[in-house]
C-alpha cells in the first residue's frame, strides 16, 4: 500500500455535478472577468481522459510528465508559448497545485466513515474513537504522524526530480491559511527553496534564494459547518508557523469573517474563488512574471481549481499534486 493514494472518499469528492458547472458559468459570466483560463493538452498525464485517476501514481512517473516530454523540453515549450504570445492578450502559467497531507480530519473520517461524518462529527472539535482514543480535529487541525510523512515523500521526490531529471524550481509559492496546507507547504520545500530560520536557517537549499510563500483566503477549504474548516485567528498563525517566513496577502483579517455554522458553501462559489485566485496570480505585478508557481490547498479547493480551469474531473489523494500548464485568454 502506498503512502499516498487514492480512497473512495477522494474519488466521491472529485465528482461535479452538471448543475454545478452551469451555474458556476452563469454567475461568472456576470462579474466580467479579466481572464478565461483553459488546460493545455498533452504535457500532463493528469489532463489525459485515458489516465485512470484511481490507480495513477504520478509519484513514479515524474510527477505526470507525459512520455515524450522532459522537464527542460517543458520548460522551453512554456517560454515559446509566452514568447510568441502577446502578453496583454494571451498568458502561460505552470502551476503545481498540490493537496495538504491527511489531517486530523481526515483520519476522523476514515474511522468514523463519510456519511457519519457529515452527518455528526464534522460539526464536532473532537471525539473519542472506538479504541478508546481521543483525537481533536477542530478548528483548524494539523497533519497526523501520516501527513508529515507524506509531506516528506513530496520532499523527497520532488528533490529527486530536480537533481536528476531537472524540474523547474518554482519561483511563487502560495498557500491556503490553514494549518494543515501550510505545514504541507513547508514540509514538501524545505531545503528546496524554505528553511526555518530559527532552526535550520543554515541548511543549504537547492533553489538560488529563500521563497517566502504567500498565504491567500481565496485557497482555503469549502467554507462553513465543518468544523475543520473553521480558520485560526492571524496571531494563532503566526506562532504556528514561527520561523517559516510565510506572508499574508494585504487585507487579510484577524478573524475568520466568512466561516458560518448553519451554511456550506456550493461547489460552484469555491469555483468562483479558484477562479479569483487565478486572476491574481495571471495578472497581479508582484507575481506576473512568475511563470512557475506552486500551490497547497484542499480537496475542494483543488476542484474547484479543476471547474476554475475546465481541467477534467480527477480525484487527488492527500498530499497528492495535479501539474496543470493553464492557458489566460484576455476577454
Amino acid at each position: 500500500m502506498s503512502l499516498i493514494e487514492v480512497n473512495a472518499c477522494d474519488k466521491l469528492d472529485a465528482i461535479v455535478p452538471d448543475e454545478e458547472y452551469i451555474l458556476y458559468n452563469e454567475k461568472l459570466n456576470k462579474r466580467n472577468p479579466e481572464w478565461s483560463f483553459s488546460i493545455v493538452p498533452g504535457f500532463f498525464k493528469q489532463s489525459a481522459p485515458e489516465t485512470d485517476d484511481l490507480t495513477y501514481n504520478s509519484f513514479d512517473d515524474h510527477l505526470g510528465l507525459s512520455d515524450g516530454l522532459t522537464w527542460p523540453s517543458l520548460v522551453a515549450k512554456l517560454d515559446e508559448l509566452n514568447k510568441s504570445s502577446d502578453p496583454s492578450k494571451e498568458r502561460y502559467k505552470l502551476i503545481f497545485s498540490a493537496r495538504h497531507g491527511q489531517g486530523y480530519h481526515n483520519l476522523a473520517v476514515q474511522i468514523f466513515g463519510i456519511d457519519e461524518w457529515n452527518n455528526h462529527y464534522s460539526h464536532l472539535e473532537g471525539a473519542t474513537t472506538p479504541d478508546g482514543i481521543k483525537l481533536n480535529w477542530a478548528p483548524d487541525p494539523f497533519l497526523t504522524e501520516k501527513g508529515q510523512n507524506q509531506a516528506k515523500l513530496m520532499n523527497a521526490t520532488l528533490k529527486k526530480e530536480i537533481k536528476d531529471f531537472n524540474c523547474p524550481l518554482p519561483t511563487k509559492l502560495f498557500s491556503s491559511p490553514f494549518t494543515r496546507s501550510c505545514q504541507t507547504l513547508y514540509i514538501t520545500m524545505d531545503g528546496i527553496c524554505m528553511n526555518n530560520k530559527i532552526e535550520d536557517s543554515e541548511k543549504p537549499l537547492i533553489a538560488p534564494s529563500r521563497l517566502t510563500p504567500l498565504i491567500k483566503e481565496d485557497l482555503r477549504e469549502t467554507i462553513g459547518e465543518h468544523l475543520c474548516d473553521k480558520r485560526s485567528d492571524k496571531s494563532t498563525i503566526e506562532k504556528r508557523l514561527n520561523g517559516w517566513d510565510f506572508r499574508f496577502e494585504n487585507g487579510f483579517q484577524h478573524d475568520d469573517i466568512y466561516y458560518k455554522d448553519d451554511w456550506r458553501e456550493p461547489i460552484h462559489e469555491q469555483a468562483l474563488r479558484a477562479n479569483s485566485f487565478l486572476q491574481d496570480v495571471f495578472s497581479n505585478d508582484e507575481y506576473v512574471n512568475d511563470q512557475i508557481v506552486y500551490s497547497t490547498s484542499h480537496s475542494g479547493e483543488m476542484k474547484a481549481l479543476i471547474i476554475a480551469t475546465g481541467h477534467r474531473q480527477y480525484a487527488v489523494p492527500t498530499a497528492g499534486m495535479i501539474p496543470m500548464l493553464i492557458k489566460a485568454v484576455k476577454n
